[in-house]
């Protein structure tokens, strides 16, 4: 990867903000539960809490579920993740604060040293909001491709209509394509952004590395990925065409694929709710799978890992078709460095504070410039689900 493109991709993703609401949102399916005593322990009507978790049959949770609480508008603050050049009166200026809050809220000895990849918090920041926030108010974006951040809370009874009706040369449609809503619906208590680019990923030009799974026929694996028996055969040096195991990883003929980062996954469409039990609004899609599943590359690129406290054991993708992915949670690492679409790049867990929940991967996706956008699209779109 050009160096340039490798800083710009670095940059972009460590400029992240998490943004964090005082409400939790997760909760842990016991037995004996049913989603309508879930609903009212919680003050949420039972069809939002349908609605949120895309759960098609209301009669069948099982222990264990994890499932998404809608929660209430609340006052955010900002977790701000310091990159190069970044300095105290820098970051409180782009989030309209002081170095002395920052100093306090963080417990900084010295305020001339910071390092890169620190976490400051910076309390009640008026960045990005909307709903009458100081970035929001009825003004129009200029262009409703280009994220300018402000947003919205979605409140009880709102629909994309209602919302857009509040904001100047906003439209239904154009909240959905900035969201990754591909339904028409929404929720109570997910941000929305107003503006910013509609993305579908749709794969590099690379060679794909496969892993067979149990069923598997070389034949049923060539005519899915557009290719014969006989190249497969010469790309693995396979001795006989009839015998492949499970777990076996084949090299399939170079083209332009885009790879589900997991193999057997439950997901719905949960981007922009709160999440983690107040601490962040989700940016990402979870991936829930067993313990130990393979996580893929979904395209090529340059692989980076890295552990923290919220991700924990985390991949940070680097991809030639210029999206910065990242997979967070996972127990082991893979593959790191130059890598091809379909590379392991770890193994599912619940590293992070996703410790004591299910097993998922938590796959989020970034275009230049550090903008986030919703997983969503793109997993449905390449057929993992």
């Amino acid at each position: 990867m050009p160096e340039s493109r490798r800083l710009r991709a670095l940059t972009a993703g460590a400029v992240l903000a998490l943004l964090v609401a005082a409400f939790s949102i997760d909760y842990t399916v016991e037995h004996g539960d049913t989603l309508s005593k879930i609903a009212k322990q919680h003050d949420v009507s039972l069809a939002d809490l349908i609605e949120v978790n895309d759960v098609s049959n209301p009669n069948l949770i099982y222990p264990g579920q994890v499932l998404v609480i809608p929660g209430e508008e609340g006052e955010p603050d900002i977790i701000h993740v310091v990159v190069r050049g970044d300095t105290l009166s820098r970051i409180a200026r782009a989030y309209g604060s002081s170095v002395a809050v920052l100093v306090e809220s963080n417990g900084i000895a010295n305020p001339n040293l910071i390092r890169i990849g620190e976490e400051f918090l910076v309390p009640g920041s008026s960045r990005g909001e909307s709903n009458g926030g100081s970035a929001g108010g009825n003004q129009a974006p200029s262009d409703p491709n280009v994220r300018t951040g402000r947003n919205h809370v979605v409140r009880n009874g709102e629909n994309l209509n209602d919302i857009a009706a509040q904001y100047k040369g906003v439209s239904a449609e154009q909240i959905a394509r900035a969201n990754g809503i591909i339904n028409g619906k929404t929720f109570v208590g997910r941000r929305l952004f107003l503006d910013g680019p509609e993305f579908v990923a749709e794969g590099t030009e690379s060679e794909i590395t496969y892993r067979v799974k149990s069923g598997d026929r070389l034949g049923d694996i060539a005519a899915a990925h557009g290719a014969t028996v006989s190249t497969l055969v010469n790309l693995n040096n396979i001795a006989n065409a009839n015998l492949i195991r499970i777990g076996q990883h084949l090299h399939l003929p170079a083209g332009h694929r885009w790879v589900c980062p997991v193999d057997t996954r439950s997901f719905s469409n949960t981007w922009g709710a709160p999440r983690g039990g107040g601490t962040r609004w989700h940016e990402g899609s979870d991936l829930f799978t067993k313990r130990g599943s393979p996580v893929y590359a979904p395209v090529s690129g340059t692989v980076e890992f890295k552990t923290g406290a919220i991700g924990g054991k985390q991949f940070n993708l680097f991809g030639d078709d210029g999206v910065e992915y990242i997979g967070s949670h996972m127990s082991d690492f893979g593959k790191s460095g130059e890598v091809n679409a379909g590379d392991i790049l770890g193994f599912v867990g619940n590293t992070g504070n996703a410790n004591g929940s299910s097993p998922h991967l938590h796959f989020g996706m970034y275009l230049e410039g550090g903008v986030v956008i919703n997983p969503y699209p793109s997993l449905i779109a390449n057929g993992c689900k």
